[in-house]
């Protein structure tokens, strides 16, 4: 059972590097495979506000065994007059990586969405070439708890 396993990695990125992946020559979007979604919906600190983001991954040109992680918005709404005064939803993105480069790490980003589609978050995360393990989780943005906002996701890949 153990050798099938290891073939069936060995396979994959025997595969995956065939397809392109070894190569930073442009920004090509990483191969992975999703737990759950690439959409992450969420709710945020005030008002009920409350959208979904999608969650992209590239490797950026130059840049071995990096990947940019970028959250754009589908648009993020809310009720009340407070909402109406201050557009702008903010939750706490807990980015947690893994690979064998850096051990698992985990690191906070503090996003801020608006009612109109696009609005973007980027952040570039080292995580080494090879196979790494890249999971997004919304959390509430002023808590001394953490407080998760919605589901997250899960992503594997393998970076060049």
């Amino acid at each position: 059972m153990r050798k099938f396993g290891v073939m069936l990695v060995a396979l994959v990125v025997a595969g995956l590097t065939m397809a392109g992946v070894g190569a930073a020559a442009a920004e090509p979007q990483l191969p992975r495979v999703v737990q759950y979604s690439e959409n992450i919906g969420t709710f945020g600190d005030h008002d009920f506000c409350h959208g979904t983001f999608n969650v992209g991954m590239v490797a950026p040109k130059g840049k071995r065994g990096v990947i940019r992680l970028t959250l754009t918005s589908f648009g993020f709404t809310g009720n009340g007059a407070g909402w109406k005064r201050n557009p702008r939803c903010r939750v706490l993105m807990d980015i947690n990586y893994a690979s064998p480069s850096v051990g698992a790490r985990e690191i906070f980003v503090p996003a801020t969405f608006g009612p109109r589609r696009g609005d973007k978050v980027v952040r570039d995360i080292y995580t080494g070439s090879g196979p790494a393990v890249l999971s997004v989780w919304p959390y509430a943005a002023h808590n001394p708890l953490r407080v998760s906002q919605g589901y997250g996701s899960t992503f594997y890949t393998v970076v060049p």
